[in-house]
């Protein structure tokens, strides 16, 4: 083999070699314990509803309003927006906290009543201000990516229910607590770190108000609120 071929081989396999070391972006990111983002999403969002024994028994059939056959609670979108504090306890944990965080979403109750049609009730359009608080665990770094997971609590109030004159003509809590959960990877570049993130949220709270004045929801035990939500978070 001439000396020519050895020296091309030499150098095209140098050249891949080098291809496949990668740089890696922000080397000391964790030196800094105190960071602050911002984050977008896009969510899917519904009630999970208990129904009341009532609905299973004579009472439905004779009731003044006329009887409901069925009750449920269709998936619509939310949207998610909002900044981050992100502190850095040591490798392997962090604590997040969102001071500001804006949700728009809308959650609907569908119910076929006595003429057996299909009506919607838009119960829950409405802006919420929420206020995340999460704990983070994180795996070693690889390069330029790790992953992560996180729970914790998820707090918020609607913006719209200001005065009681409001909240009074509402069927709804103005107020809700949901557990948190999701998964993460961290993908750190050049200047900035993205991060796509997995939320899972079970609402606590039986949003159902006890004085309502929708007749279909006195077949409805309890509502509690569930979404799944991608974000996207700059840090």
């Amino acid at each position: 083999m001439s000396k020519k071929v050895l020296t091309c081989l030499f150098f095209l396999m140098a050249t891949l070699a080098q291809a496949q070391v990668k740089s890696k972006y922000q080397a000391n990111y964790d030196a800094k314990p105190l960071r602050f983002g911002y984050y977008i999403g896009l969510g899917y969002t519904h009630f999970d509803i208990k129904h009341a024994p009532s609905f299973f028994t004579d009472e439905n059939k004779t009731a003044p309003n006329g009887q409901i056959y069925a009750v449920t609670s269709p998936t619509s979108t939310a949207i998610r927006a909002g900044a981050m504090i992100n502190y850095y306890v040591n490798d392997y944990f962090d604590i997040r906290f969102s001071p500001l965080n804006i949700s728009v979403q809308e959650r609907r109750i569908r119910y076929i009543d006595k003429d057996k049609e299909v009506q919607s009730d838009n119960l829950n359009s409405k802006a919420w201000m929420e206020f995340p608080l999460h704990v983070k665990y994180k795996s070693e770094r690889r390069h330029n990516s790790r992953m992560f997971v996180f729970a914790g609590t998820r707090w918020g109030f609607e913006t719209n229910s200001i005065t009681k004159k409001v909240r009074d003509n509402v069927s709804l809590r103005t107020n809700d607590l949901q557990i948190e959960y999701g998964v993460g990877l961290e993908i750190f570049r050049e200047y900035f770190k993205v991060t796509p993130e997995l939320h899972f949220s079970h609402g606590i709270f039986n949003m159902k108000r006890k004085d309502n004045e929708r007749y279909h929801l006195n077949h409805i035990q309890s509502l509690k609120t569930h979404s799944v939500t991608l974000l996207i978070m700059f840090l």
